[in-house]
């Protein structure tokens, strides 16, 4: 164990190990949410100490994340069919401001990326990542201007091919758009390409379905801490990538999961990738909503509202752009 001072804690919104006393005590477990009054509470205690995660081996490492669903997660944990190839989507928007080559490329380099991070997600794949980012940021940086449609920066294809693609790119247009720092936009782009890679672990019969069972949900929403698993212990993330992956199905209102975190206990980050996220869902039909074109989909935006979205970040979201996008997707397609 190593010792760690309650000011280091506060950087945690999740603690990513456990925390014992100067008598060996468990204080709090790995997983846990640190509150204010959590703090409050340690902080009492002169001297802390944390638990270290073994190193890691060329097998899967398995740390206790989160130890109080420590056996019967580890038991869910699905491992990846290898294919024997890698394949991916090549259809193309007609009406997207990138070219035809461009998608076809970002859709395929994030297919090898994805198969990549499944074989071993090692400092080969996570520069592949980097590559794909700085990818992203160039060529929405290049056509933003012109951009005057939502539809007119989405992938489209198969879901599983486009949706982070397309998360990333909403949420790199997003920044340029409204003026953020170099160093968010760059960890947008990073968090929302990265922010379902909990999937990868899941079986494929599940991701293929539109309609999940209960049972199936169940499985399904193990992606967020998965993917947290992922990031922070196989790949090496920072925390604040890390959170996106974990928290981008909570809501604003605290009706999301895993933890109904809400408000302020949500990461900047998460807001925005999570926004982005339900809005390539809602135009790629994977919500209870069925919607023809943008128009449609950002109605639902203003109908599903605060409760699920910060108002002023849904705000500036469906005003980025034109209102007024009738194009349905079936017929950029054609």
């Amino acid at each position: 164990m190593e010792k760690i001072l309650v000011e280091e804690l506060v950087k945690f919104k999740l603690l990513p190990f456990d925390l014992y006393n100067e008598q060996g005590e468990k204080l709090v477990n790995a997983g846990e949410i640190l509150t204010s009054g959590k703090l409050l509470q340690i902080s009492q205690y002169e001297v802390l100490y944390k638990s270290v995660p073994k190193p890691v081996e060329k097998q899967t490492p398995k740390p206790a994340v989160f130890q109080q669903e420590q056996e019967s997660f580890q038991e869910d944990v699905f491992e990846p069919v290898k294919p024997k190839e890698i394949i991916f989507d090549k259809t193309v928007n007609r009406k997207s401001k990138f070219k035809a080559q461009a998608q076809v490329d970002m859709k395929s380099y994030y297919a090898t990326t994805m198969f990549a991070i499944k074989e071993n997600a090692n400092k080969d794949a996570i520069q592949m990542v980097d590559e794909i980012k700085d990818k992203i940021l160039d060529d929405v940086q290049a056509i933003i201007p012109d951009v005057k449609f939502c539809s007119q920066l989405k992938l489209l294809g198969n879901y599983q091919d486009c949706h982070a693609l397309n998360t990333a790119i909403l949420a790199t247009a997003m920044g340029y758009k409204l003026e953020y720092d170099e160093d968010i936009i760059e960890k947008l782009a990073q968090a929302a390409l990265l922010h379902d890679i909990g999937t990868t672990r899941l079986p494929k019969e599940i991701l293929e379905k539109t309609t999940l069972s209960q049972q199936d949900n169940k499985i399904y929403q193990k992606h967020t801490q998965l993917g947290y698993k992922i990031l922070k212990y196989e790949m090496g993330m920072p925390e604040d990538i890390c959170l996106v992956a974990l928290e981008h199905h909570e809501n604003n209102d605290g009706s999301g999961y895993p933890f109904k975190l809400s408000g302020e206990q949500i990461s900047d980050l998460t807001r925005v990738v999570g926004l982005c996220s339900f809005f390539d869902d809602l135009t790629s039909n994977r919500t209870p909503h069925k919607i023809k074109n943008t128009k449609e989909a950002l109605r639902v935006m203003l109908e599903v509202g605060s409760r699920r979205f910060f108002p002023e970040l849904l705000y500036q979201f469906v005003n980025m752009f034109n209102y007024n996008d009738l194009e349905s997707y079936d017929e950029m397609m054609q």
